[in-house]
């Protein structure tokens, strides 16, 4: 067995749907279903009941469910434990952000801490949601920077800011040649849009978007590794995109906010989000503080387009 498979059976658990403890994991649904398989057939036993309607513990994984998670608790604390033991005079707070969350505000948002607490190390590392949450969970990271509505599971998250999201034309233009302040969802519900990754929180905002207006997404068929080609893409003519006011280059290229129904600005949320399991040391809990306290305070400040 290994720590993966704990944790989608520690997931199901808490959450009673395969499906949703997938999304809790960041994994695929056969992926997960795959895990808890081979678990169950080295445990001899089965962990859940599987119905139509339903995800129940069987009176075995009712029995042995306190120690998956005493398992998961105790990883993160060795992790932690050993950073604390190698670097006992230097403390590192680890953050992992999203691609998708604007580096300005990053930097606005952590260096009052840091400048109170010159002994505190602040490591950023960058990478795709689905990796980030799983390095939160086995320990790696301390925090995770990025879009908001996650499912928190045994996560802790404090809401840190949202901006507009903006339209940009096939062709960076707007397609009758009249400027416009604003769109409406179902004036641009025909186009077609390029796409990043799923493991990108952009994504999973853009086709949530669709939903709430019962509108369906076109997809164009290949795929970008970064924001900035989709909007070069986009300026090429192979399709629409959806980008954060903050990824937008300033370019000179069309874009325009999206406005919903009753014609209030469409926007995409982050979040900071830990782990509530094991001990926290003092500086993570202070960091914490400072994410809760302080950067409300920094973020009203800075006006029109970016907001708390």
């Amino acid at each position: 067995m290994n720590l993966s498979q704990l944790r989608f059976a520690s997931a199901v658990a808490s959450t009673g749907s395969f499906t949703t403890g997938a999304v809790e994991c960041c994994v695929t649904q056969p992926t997960l279903s795959n895990g808890i398989a081979q678990l169950e057939n080295e445990l001899g036993e089965r962990l859940f009941v599987r119905t139509t309607r339903k995800v129940a513990l069987t009176p075995f994984g009712v029995h042995v469910l306190p120690y998956i998670n005493e398992v998961l608790s105790a990883q993160t604390s060795l992790v932690r434990q050993t950073q604390v033991f190698l670097s006992p005079e230097k403390r590192l707070i680890r953050i992992g952000t999203s691609p998708l969350v604007s580096a300005n505000l990053l930097g606005l948002m952590i260096e009052p801490f840091r400048l109170r607490n010159p002994n505190v190390d602040v490591v950023l590392r960058e990478m795709n949601m689905t990796d980030l949450y799983r390095m939160l969970d086995e320990g790696l990271l301390d925090f995770v920077f990025g879009v908001a509505n996650v499912q928190k599971g045994s996560w802790i998250a404090t809401f840190l800011y949202e901006e507009p999201l903006l339209f940009v034309p096939r062709g960076a233009v707007w397609p009758n040649g009249q400027p416009r302040h604003s769109v409406q969802l179902k004036d641009i519900a025909d186009e077609t849009y390029v796409m990043v990754p799923d493991a990108c929180g952009l994504s999973r905002a853009t086709r949530a978007l669709f939903r709430s207006h019962r509108r369906k997404l076109h997809e164009y068929s290949g795929e970008a590794m970064s924001y900035q080609v989709l909007e070069e893409w986009a300026s090429l003519g192979i399709g629409a995109a959806i980008l954060p006011k903050s990824k937008v280059a300033a370019s000179g290229h069309a874009a325009f906010p999206i406005a919903d129904k009753s014609g209030r600005e469409v926007t995409i949320g982050f979040e900071a989000t830990w782990s509530r399991t094991g001990a926290q040391p003092p500086h993570l809990l202070e960091f914490a503080t400072h994410l809760r306290k302080v950067v409300p305070g920094i973020i009203s400040g800075l006006g029109p387009g970016t907001k708390r």
